[in-house]
């Protein structure tokens, strides 16, 4: 081993400290020593170790010219030699280490800096796919229309999606929970379309989740809150004013009209529907799972009025309605000088609930029917009509047609209340 070389220099920049061999009575000794405020300063330890510890501190400090290295306790020279050599590996000065962490605390207004970290690094982990908004809202929304959803559910997807994402133009790891919640919260719509949103961006996360571009677990979209819902009232169809849209409807609407009045299918149910799974013959509709809102397979019973007005256009198979934009017509429907009514949103299945309820006076069975929970049908649907009101809904007849012989009805068809089978309009 070569032989230290005394004195020994420690340079930082123009600052020159020394360390001297200095033995005294027979024992090792080193002494420290430079110039500080024109003045020679000299400090004696037993330790070489101890006293290159000196020397950095004192090399550092005079050219930095931060500190008066004189008032340094022995615990301060310890701390500040542990912090450079844990700084030295990231290659961070200290007084930028410093200046981070205090700006940070402020920020975290008393929270653990470790624990802000650990959330970070949770919200962006370095092994995830970085994903902007839109495009994952554009993959989800070629998935959703891949699996066969209706084009309507799709268009309000895009609608309120793509607008988000021209919002919040950054991955979607960087979105948090209280920035969605504002955005929701300052939406020009009401309660009802607010929590749609919320429920589009729920599944716009768990997609982005299933894709890998999130980490597992809770996402920020899982603690939006819902606002209150005002709902505005929905209104019904009087039995002639029912018999009035179908009079004076194109051919091609009448199916749609009669199911949705007779029969109580959502609007997306019967755009979906398939004239093989309507069985006149033993007296229901087959709403199928992958068809209905709920996922839920349900029979619905097809009263007499309503197979009276389906049995002359049933065909084996084939789309029970192939108009486009049925709405657009609906309301034309409804602007026509012979009708003059106002198109209401949801009215056929609304009064179809609300006059089934009052026919067999039992909400859990219309329930079933519906493919609702009891419930919805009391909060959202259920009007109070009269019996002799629900009879005439149902006895709501196409005109005899010349020539056309009619046909007995099953012995199967299932119970429907009293059986309308006068072919009156009633008043």
């Amino acid at each position: 081993m070569s032989k230290i070389k005394f004195p020994m220099v420690v340079k930082r920049g123009n600052v020159r400290v020394k360390i001297y061999s200095t033995p005294s009575n027979g024992c090792d000794a080193y002494t420290v020593a430079y110039y500080f405020a024109g003045k020679r300063q000299r400090k004696t330890f037993a330790n070489l170790a101890l006293a290159k510890d000196e020397a950095e501190l004192v090399a550092n400090r005079i050219c930095a010219g931060e500190l008066d290295v004189l008032k340094l306790t022995s615990a301060d020279r310890t701390a500040y030699v542990r912090s450079m050599a844990m700084l030295q590996a990231l290659g961070t000065p200290l007084e930028m280490a410093v200046m981070q962490f205090v700006e940070a605390a402020k920020l975290l207004d008393g929270a653990s800096l470790m624990e802000a970290a650990k959330f970070y690094d949770r919200h962006h982990p370095r092994h995830l796919p970085s994903k902007t908004v839109s495009e994952v809202v554009e993959e989800m929304l070629g998935a959703k229309e891949a699996e066969g959803l209706s084009t309507a559910h799709v268009r309000d997807m895009k609608g309120r999606l793509r607008k988000f994402g021209e919002k919040f133009k950054c991955p979607i790891t960087m979105v948090l929970g209280p920035e969605m919640q504002l955005y929701t919260t300052a939406l020009k719509v009401g309660g009802r379309s607010k929590n749609n949103v919320r429920k589009h961006l729920k599944n716009l996360f768990h997609f982005a989740q299933s894709r890998g571009y999130l980490p597992k677990g809770l996402t920020e979209a899982d603690d939006l809150a819902r606002v209150k819902e005002n709902p505005k009232p929905i209104g019904i169809y009087r039995p002639d004013e029912m018999a009035k849209l179908l009079q004076h409807a194109d051919e091609d609407m009448i199916p749609f009209l009669a199911i949705g009045a007779f029969a109580g299918l959502r609007h997306a149910e019967i755009l979906r529907l398939d004239w093989s799974e309507i069985d006149l013959a033993d007296g229901h509709i087959e709403v199928k799972a992958t068809k209905a809102k709920t996922a839920s397979r349900r029979l619905v019973p097809i009263a007499e009025n309503l197979r009276q007005w389906l049995m002359p256009r049933h065909e084996g198979s084939g789309k029970v309605v192939l108009v486009e934009q049925m709405s657009e017509k609906l309301r034309k429907l409804g602007k026509k000088k012979e009708v003059k009514l106002a198109w209401k949103r949801n009215a056929l299945r609304h009064s179809f609930i609300s006059y089934r309820v009052a026919e067999v006076q039992n909400v859990a069975q219309v329930a079933l029917e519906a493919g609702n929970s009891p419930k919805i049908i009391f909060s959202n649907y259920r009007e109070l009509v009269k019996a002799a009101d629900a009879k005439k809904w149902f006895a709501v007849m196409p005109e005899p047609q010349p020539n056309v012989t009619t046909m007995p009805q099953p012995a199967t068809l299932p119970a429907h209340g009293p059986t309308c089978t006068s072919r009156s309009i009633p008043s």
